[in-house]
């Protein structure tokens, strides 16, 4: 059956290459509000296709000269999946990361480089109703969602700093003038697989709306604690959002936005089982041991946790934000008022995965609800008027990010264990914390000159200038004390580290310059140069306390695309080759005794992106796309791999010889490896058939397919490697031809294919362990749906 089913896609593949881009759902664009992104309704047009404001304004999707794809609500929550991430599976050449060598969103295969960085900021930034949001996931529930946008390579001009690598530009619902509704919408499905939320548009008055948004939703466990009797995994999350408009003219809107969420799960964030037992010694024998007697086989399969710390994980995500737009003539003034916190309970971990407490972990909130990480922005911009010969987006964009505001993090190593406790090391110093403060001010203009009716010459750029201020300190551990027999034991004496402070500051330019060239109406050939920037920052060693000014990682990026339309719009096909190359890489170097974060070396990637959608008619459309993206590190040496070092000393003498390297610690140059975490084929493909049975009830079914080649997550490391896996899913329903109600029965990962977040090297070992870094979406999901709308 399976191989059927990836035979057909292969044959759909064969016929057309395409994207989801061009979906139907959504709400027609109000063509006389394009200058107003606020007052205008993007959604899909009449004949399918998506309008976004990937450039500030509304466009339709294939007038926009940026490699960018688009996905509607709707087709989210048709496929039976609810969280942000997985769009990934959807629009192509996009990937999620939640491990450490592999955290947030990739595009094309570039995202945080290189594992355990501490950088203040990600390579691809996230955007939520026009808001950058640097921490966290606002959006817990795509119920609300209008669209999400995928725009690829660098977008600082007008995205800001931390979109070196691309944005994912997401767009919720906007209130309705003049129409009371709503709508409900439940699905359940295996481990308890649950997801609700409803929705309420209340009119007030014939100026404003009122739209409520709830959601709850989450899941059993997956993996199976055999220590603790426990389900790790096990997800709760509910929340809500507000949205007030106002628009007394034609001429002046507000759009107030609040929203909160909390969620928790049962477990540490590392769900990690044994991929491979680490050997060499006797002690990793003896540890070996401890896991086997409670019957866990490692593999790549393996489910079962052995870690003896049990933990309960809860955060809260809320803020809020203000846009004032105002029509002048025919430009556009708006104001966007931004802030956002976000706050994590007491956690405790271990990340040696025995049943031992080899190493025990705490991070401790002072007062719950305070936030451990701030965010306040405000920008201003301009938008001149569309169709000019001149278009441009020009504004001053000012923020402030405050981490670490709360608590302290303490750690704990016994190295000797399990044949003895001591020695018992506060690896912190103690309780340790740090803080920064990163304030930013930038100006920037974005837009187009039109040369001729077929030719445009785009350009932009942005200033940025940045104020880092940092601290970091330990004081002595009551649970923990220095020389000394406390309640856990004896505590090999250490010294409190002291008040350490350091502080940067650096101005930086984003831009791009390219052109735009129309011979016929649906048909666009498109070129950019552009450069992008991730701010410096002052970071601090969680071991020593060491320092290390961190200076700006910068990338140039070359684009050349085509979008096409033919045969009457009934076949869209877009494609694009690009190249990047990244200097001064912010990630995380090892010295001979810890890892810091600095800048080392740099990285390249190199490929193209295809894609298609053929709509043969109303009912019946095929998508699919496939992604290449080569990339490889040009200069970055670090830790001799594990693998390389259990191999003997002649593979460490042949391997691990990069300068600095000494007899007790070999280093090894990554030249050439793979960047952590990034595949070098990515392919989807769908087929969407829509099909009436009466009058008064329609039948709708999809299929999606998605295809991930082998990912390295650890450069150089032998069992550290995800092998490729692709997934099937399936969506049915009946309803009523207006959308007034449907159920539905869907499919998340048909066939159980079984795959994980990461495949990681083992901490505190040198044997080759490895661990697997589990997720939810490896699991298969059956369940039905029932949606309403009034």
């Amino acid at each position: 059956m399976k191989k059927m089913l990836v035979a057909a896609f292969g044959t759909v593949s064969a016929l057309s290459l395409a994207t989801p881009a061009s979906a139907q759902a959504g709400a027609t664009a109000d063509p006389a509000a394009q200058n107003d992104p606020a007052a205008t309704a993007p959604g899909v047009v009449d004949n399918g296709e998506i309008i976004v404001t990937a450039t500030r304004r509304a466009e339709r999707l294939q007038d926009v000269p940026l490699a960018v794809n688009a996905l509607t609500g709707e087709q989210l929550a048709q496929s039976g999946f609810q969280n942000l991430q997985d769009i990934q599976y959807q629009i192509p050449g996009v990937q999620f990361g939640s491990s450490p060598n592999d955290s947030g969103f990739r595009l094309r295969g570039v995202g945080s480089a290189g594992g355990f960085s501490s950088s203040s900021e990600q390579n691809v930034g996230t955007v939520v109703d026009n808001v950058v949001i640097p921490f966290g996931n606002p959006m817990q529930s795509l119920g609300d969602l209008e669209r999400v946008e995928a725009l690829k390579g660098p977008q600082g001009t007008q995205f800001g700093k931390n979109a070196s690598s691309g944005v994912v530009n997401i767009t919720t619902r906007k209130p309705e003038l003049g129409r009371f509704g709503g709508s409900a919408f439940a699905s359940y499905g295996e481990l308890n697989d649950y997801n609700f939320n409803a929705s309420l548009n209340v009119p007030v008055g014939q100026t404003a709306a009122l739209a409520v948004y709830g959601f709850a939703r989450g899941n059993d466990g997956f993996v199976e604690n055999v220590v603790n009797n426990q389900d790790w995994g096990a997800t709760d999350v509910w929340g809500t959002r507000a949205k007030l408009l106002w628009k007394p003219s034609d001429t002046f809107s507000a759009y107030l936005i609040g929203d909160y969420a909390k969620g928790t799960q049962v477990g540490p964030g590392a769900l990690w089982t044994f991929n491979r037992f680490p050997t060499g010694n006797a002690l990793a024998a003896a540890r070996n041991a401890t896991v086997t007697a409670l019957g866990i086989t490692p593999g790549f399969r393996n489910d079962k946790s052995a870690e003896n710390t049990a933990t309960t994980m809860r955060d809260e995500n809320y803020g809020g934000s203000l846009e004032l737009n105002l029509a002048v003539g025919d430009y556009n003034l708006t104001s966007i008022s931004a802030y956002r916190v976000y706050d994590t309970g007491q956690i405790t971990f271990g990340i040696d995965s025995y049943p031992l407490p080899i190493f025990t972990g705490n991070n401790n909130t002072a007062a719950a609800g305070d936030g451990d990480r701030t965010f306040v922005s405000q920008e201003f911009r301009v938008t001149s008027p569309t169709g000019a010969p001149v278009e441009y987006v020009a504004g001053i964009y000012l923020s402030r990010l405050k981490t670490g505001l709360d608590g302290y993090n303490s750690a704990q190593l016994r190295p000797a264990l399990p044949f003895s406790a001591q020695p018992q090391l506060s690896i912190t110093s103690g309780r340790s914390t740090t803080r920064t403060q990163t304030d930013s001010a930038a100006l920037f203009v974005d837009g187009s000159v039109r040369v001729t009716d077929q030719f445009k010459i785009l350009a932009g750029g942005r200033y940025n200038y940045d104020w880092v201020d940092a601290q970091s300190f330990s004081v002595a551990d009551p649970d923990y004390p220095s020389g000394t027999v406390g309640a856990n034991g004896f505590t090999v004496p250490y010294t409190p580290r002291p008040l350490s402070t350091g502080s940067t500051k650096r101005g930086d330019w984003s831009g791009r310059i390219g052109f735009e060239v129309k011979p016929a109406r649906d048909i666009m050939f498109y070129g950019t140069v552009a450069r992008g920037y991730l701010g410096p920052t002052v970071t601090f060693s969680g071991l020593t306390g060491a320092q290390v000014t961190v200076d700006p990682q910068t990338v140039v990026d070359i684009t050349l695309g085509a979008k096409t339309q033919l045969f009457d719009r009934k076949l869209t096909l877009n494609g694009n080759i690009f190249y990047d190359r990244y200097k001064d890489l912010q990630t995380s170097v090892f010295n001979g005794l810890e890892f810091l974060t600095e800048n080392a070396g740099g990285f390249e990637a190199a490929g193209f992106e295809v894609e298609a959608t053929w709509r043969f008619n109303r009912n019946l459309s095929i998508n699919a796309a496939y992604t290449y993206s080569d990339t490889y590190f040009t200069d970055y040496v670090t830790a001799c791999p594990d693998s390389t070092v259990a191999a003997g000393a002649a593979a460490v003498a042949a391997q691990c010889n990069a300068p600095g390297s000494t007899a007790t610690t070999p280093l090894f140059q990554a030249r050439g490896e793979p960047l952590s975490g990034a595949p070098k084929h990515s392919v989807t493909a769908g087929v969407n058939y829509e099909q009436p049975i009466t009058n008064r009830l329609t039948l709708d079914a999809s299929a999606s397919y998605y295809y991930r080649s082998e990912t390295q997550y650890d450069p150089g490391e032998l069992y550290a490697r995800q092998p490729g896996y692709d997934l099937v899913g399936l969506n049915i329903g009946i309803g009523a031809p207006d959308g007034a109600w449907r159920v539905g029965a869907f499919a998340r990962n048909l066939f159980d294919t079984r795959f994980h977040a990461a495949v990681i090297g083992l901490p505190f070992t040198t044997g080759a362990g490895a661990v697997n870094w589990n997720t939810r979406d490896g699991r298969r999901t059956i369940g039905g749906q029932v949606a309403i709308r009034f």
